[in-house]
């Protein structure tokens, strides 16, 4: 998840290598870092308001006015972490800093989830950490076992939590070693979990592979493989993906700021790395289409697919709009910050968090209407929200189809205050589902992981910042529809949230 300059439009933090002769974070100084924060764990459990009453929708219109006590109206105070509609609950696990099953300590930022139905009951959740060059940690060591990393100068990794139906942890260890900066991903139909590294490092400065791919991860594999890049999927700043599950196409989007919104087509269904090709969305009739300013709510804009000849360009660490540069040649749309992607329905749903007039966030749906899953697929683009308040929804982020067919939003907007907001399935209602109640202070951000860098504009703190409260990451549905798990990226906790879904609209 990157953030951008004032204005919303301008350079992504941690997308430039770093030339200030930064050191790696090695192995002892994680360790150090896990026993130092080892306290966290002692904030799992289970929390709840003991209001039996579910929040009424209207009580939950989207804002980030609080009352007297710092807590949005319409929620209450469900625990130390969050503030939840009234007769909702949750729980906390898989703290950085506490030992994980498999003897390391787990890692900091946790971003983008994938969750699983687990044979027997209870759950299965993938969980990226967005260690690396995204978030200004540089490269030069591994978090795990250096035998089953693709870099062994890589620092981001993804683990496995097992948890019962309870949302009781079980289980968890470290799936897939030795990459950088994983961001969000995509559950595939088949079982799978795509994870996204978000820059396009590469050999020199710590890095000794190539960087800006997707992985694959098989959260059943009861332990940690050597994963390799499926490099027909491009090798760019990628963010989140979102699978149909009728044709096994990827869709994928970008946040290099501008982006483009790409889709992999698979030569095999279910066989991503065999081999396919990876396409850019144009506008038909219209290239080079702006998507970022000047929309309508609900028009609807015909699509047609460029191919991307070259997906593994030899220049993308120095060049990480090298893929974009031959989209646009060819017509591509233009988006701004694209982040969360989730199926829904028929059609893929993502956000683009700097985008639109006010550049506090747009929400697209994108429709096949021909020949769908093929070369030559044909479709629709809609805008569904754009926001105008950023009080309302401020930077949306990581997303999700809810059981009802809402889509639950993490918001980035800039750590003073973050939130997750639904947007129910009229399209048009914004509600407030949680607050994050986690107060941290730049030197906890440090000490996570995710850096302060005085070189980079906007980066997340500055001296004398004092207290905000870290963004929301990678919310995800149970398969039930039971739990919706969700990160609190600083100082790195994943909650379980529980309650009647359907009275909230959701």
């Amino acid at each position: 998840m990157g953030r951008s300059d004032g204005d919303g439009r301008g350079t992504v933090m941690g997308r430039q290598r770093r030339t200030n002769g930064g050191s790696g974070v090695g192995r002892r100084d994680f360790l150090k870092m896990g026993v130092a924060s080892a306290a966290l764990a002692g904030m799992s459990g289970i929390s709840g308001s003991g209001t039996a009453l579910a929040a009424s929708r209207s009580s939950l219109r989207a804002s980030a006015r609080l009352g007297a006590k710092g807590v949005l109206p319409g929620l209450v105070q469900a625990g130390p972490e969050l503030a939840l509609p009234p007769g909702f609950t949750y729980k906390t696990f898989g703290a950085f800093g506490s030992a994980m099953s498999d003897g390391f300590i787990t890692p900091p930022i946790p971003d983008g989830m994938g969750v699983f139905a687990e044979p027997g009951g209870g759950y299965r959740i993938v969980r990226n950490h967005e260690i690396g060059d995204s978030n200004d940690v540089p490269g030069g060591s591994v978090i795990g076992d250096p035998v089953t990393a693709w870099d062994k100068g890589g620092p981001g990794c993804s683990t496995v939590l097992v948890v019962d139906d309870e949302a009781n942890l079980i289980q968890d260890y470290i799936a897939m070693n030795g990459t950088d900066s994983n961001c969000a991903g995509a559950e595939t139909p088949w079982g799978t979990w795509l994870a996204c590294e978000e820059t396009t490092v590469g050999p020199g400065d710590g890095w000794r592979k190539p960087h800006g791919y997707v992985f694959e991860v098989d959260p059943f594999a009861g332990g940690p493989e050597l994963r390799r890049p499926i490099k027909g999927m491009g090798r760019m700043v990628h963010e989140a993906g979102a699978v149909d599950p009728e044709t096994s196409v990827v869709f994928l989007t970008e946040d290099d700021n501008p982006d483009g919104f790409y889709r992999y087509v698979p030569d095999e269904p279910g066989k991503l790395a065999k081999g396919g090709v990876l396409q850019a969305l144009r506008i038909k009739g219209q290239p080079g289409y702006n998507c970022v300013l000047g929309q309508t709510v609900g028009e609807v804009l015909p699509v047609d697919w460029v191919k991307i000849d070259d997906p593994d360009p030899a220049d993308a660490a120095d060049n990480p709009r090298a893929i974009l540069r031959q989209a646009r040649a060819k017509g591509a749309a233009r988006f701004l910050s694209g982040e969360g992607a989730t199926w829904r329905g028929d059609g893929v749903v993502f956000d683009c968090s700097d985008g639109g007039d006010y550049g506090h966030g747009q929400i697209w749906q994108y429709t096949p209407t021909s020949r769908r899953g093929k070369r030559n697929e044909e479709g629709e683009l809609v805008l569904l929200y754009e926001s105008t308040d950023k009080a309302a929804l401020d930077e949306p982020d990581n997303l999700c189809t809810s059981p009802g067919g809402g889509i639950v939003m993490a918001e980035d907007g800039g750590d003073r205050q973050n939130f997750i907001r639904g947007l129910l399935p009229d399209n048009t209602t914004l509600i407030t589902i949680a607050q994050n109640l986690v107060k941290v202070r730049r030197q906890l951000i440090d000490v996570s992981g995710k850096l302060y860098d005085p070189y980079l504009p906007d980066d997340d703190f500055g001296p004398g910042d004092g207290l905000g409260h870290s963004e929301f990451a990678g919310p995800r549905f149970s398969p039930d529809g039971k739990w919706l798990f969700v990160n609190i990226q600083v100082p790195g906790i994943t909650c379980a949230i529980t309650g009647d879904w359907g009275s909230i609209g959701l």
